[in-house]
């Protein structure tokens, strides 16, 4: 199976994806979207853990569907000393390798980035963890939730007064390892475009959600004062800024500057509040209950035909269901919908990244099945078809 035509900016680079789960598959997903040759490798019999992840959908995982499309699949046990010597070769026919490993883990197996870069210089290694390859706690197991916690990002996340509350989206795993993974894999490569030599990119996901924190942790050195939860200037601490109940749900108001909030008051026959958007105390209490009653007295949809065009910052809190919809996110191609064997249609999100010059692959390819393509990537790599049985009884590959 061809790798599939693409003219996107990543067209002619080729990822080793070693990685597991969510953060570097979300990553390679964004590069074989963009039109990088995304490699796939995985163990042999079992594969990569989202393929067990349910719900299953036909024969394949939803996740594995969601994170997976546009690349391609090879089986190679690391745990062979054949298996690591083929890796040790195969790299060399790739630009980026990833892994996502615990930090020791390549080393140990003599295939970690000292050993690749030594005999592939090219070659840019990314590292994806959870606190990164050093300090105390880069060898201490973890997952998102605990990388947010201990970055301070969960402290402000839920309601006033109350426990901090678990984001929906994986904020460590998705920002702070898969985005931050492609980020430094750009700026190697475009590094070994002019120095020639590749590079070890070091990716921890609690680095990575710590860095969101940049404004807040601004206010809070110049302050000294923690912040608190709904009590931050963007977490709902003013009415014009705020989350609201409508008579099927809830709005979001985001009337930050003056000449918007002065719009929506107009608009809401309240031009007594003009001056409130900021309030705080008792007042601040008060603005926001009288702004709850006037908002549940319609529903989301009335409200946004009442509002129509006007400059008011107001809009609708979409489920699934709703956003998937979206003329916005349908116009750009935020979801599209392809045909999958032994699944039938299905709706993907797409990718965030638009480069409107080269804008990315033309074909959308399936997720792959497991080692789907061993012998096409080993045989291109030059191992010869003696070679491929050979591995294939000793349960190389």
């Amino acid at each position: 199976m061809n790798p599939g035509r693409s003219d996107g900016p990543l067209a002619g680079v080729k990822v080793l994806d070693l990685t597991r789960l969510l953060p570097g598959g979300y990553a390679t997903l964004l590069m074989a979207d963009l039109g990088a040759d995304v490699v796939k490798l995985e163990e042999p019999g079992k594969g990569d853990y989202i393929r067990w992840t349910p719900p299953i959908v036909g024969d394949l995982s939803a996740a594995h569907i969601a994170l997976n499309r546009n690349k391609r699949s090879i089986t190679l046990n690391l745990k062979s000393e054949r298996g690591r010597a083929l890796l040790l070769e195969l790299a060399g026919s790739f630009d980026v390798l990833v892994e996502s490993f615990r930090p020791g883990v390549m080393d140990r197996l003599g295939v970690g980035y000292e050993a690749l870069s030594a005999r592939h210089p090219r070659l840019i290694y990314a590292a994806i963890s959870g606190y990164g390859q050093d300090g105390p706690r880069s060898r201490v197991a973890g997952h998102d939730n605990n990388y947010i916690g201990y970055a301070g990002v969960l402290s402000i996340v839920g309601a006033e007064g109350d426990r901090p509350v678990l984001p929906g989206v994986q904020v460590g795993d998705m920002a702070g390892g898969g985005m931050s993974a492609v980020i430094a894999i750009l700026a190697a490569l475009f590094r070994r475009s002019i120095t020639g030599r590749g590079d070890l990119c070091d990716i921890s996901m609690m680095d990575g959600a710590m860095s969101w924190l940049s404004i807040h942790a601004g206010e809070f050195v110049a302050t000294s004062e923690v912040p608190q939860r709904e009590l931050m200037h963007l977490s709902g601490r003013f009415p014009c800024y705020r989350v609201y109940p409508a008579a099927d749900g809830y709005l979001t108001v985001g009337a930050l500057e003056p000449q918007f909030w002065t719009r929506l008051t107009a608009k809401l026959e309240r031009d007594d509040l003009v001056d409130e958007a900021f309030a705080m105390g008792d007042r601040r209490d008060e603005v926001i209950s009288i702004l709850e009653g006037i908002f549940m007295t319609k529903t989301r949809a009335e409200w946004m035909t009442f509002f129509g065009d006007d400059d008011v910052c107001v809009g609708p809190v979409n489920d699934f269901a709703e956003a998937f919809k979206d003329p916005q996110a349908i116009a750009r191609e935020m979801v599209f919908e392809t045909e999958i064997d032994g699944v039938g249609p299905w709706r993907h999100i797409g990718n965030p990244i638009k480069v409107t010059g080269a804008p990315g692959r033309v074909d959308r390819l399936p997720p792959p099945r497991l080692g789907e393509h061993t012998v096409e990537v080993l045989s291109a790599a030059g191992v010869s078809d003696a070679d491929l049985e050979a591995f294939r009884s000793e349960g190389v590959i």
